[in-house]
């Protein structure tokens, strides 16, 4: 049997940057951290700055986000958000990030949005999933 999966897609006003099936998403909402799988119920979220969670069975994808909104189907969950940057690790997001603000024609909206949004992943990066989990998921 094929495993289920859910399509995931993040969109900015530059144009598409992720799109690939995943199993399940871990999202960052103002009430702490929302999961999403296929066939899940349909929902609207207000996603925060911050990193998403793309896994499959055999990987895990990071997306950092200046935030916006995602809507889910149970069969797709499209991102919309005005800058996202994606990398297989933690640490390829956070290089991605600092060459974006390293980029002479970033102008300052952009870069402080870039530096509000590398702020939050390090607060994220510094949190144990352990001590997350015994804060009931609230953000710090």
């Amino acid at each position: 049997m094929r495993e289920q999966t859910l399509r995931f897609m993040v969109r900015t006003p530059l144009g598409g940057v992720v799109d690939q099936r995943v199993t399940s998403l871990r999202v960052p909402t103002d009430t702490g951290q929302v999961g999403l799988r296929p066939r899940s119920e349909p929902a609207a979220l207000v996603v925060e700055s911050g990193l998403v969670l793309a896994s499959d069975r055999d990987a895990e994808r990071f997306v950092a986000t200046a935030g916006g909104l995602l809507r889910c189907d149970g069969r797709e969950a499209v991102l919309l958000t005005p800058l996202a940057v994606v990398g297989d690790t933690a640490e390829a997001v956070r290089v991605e990030i600092e060459r974006a603000l390293e980029t002479p024609s970033a102008d300052r909206e952009l870069r402080a949005v870039l530096q509000r949004l590398e702020a939050g992943i390090l607060q994220e990066l510094r949190r144990s999933p352990v001590s997350a989990a015994g804060r009931g998921g609230e953000r710090g």
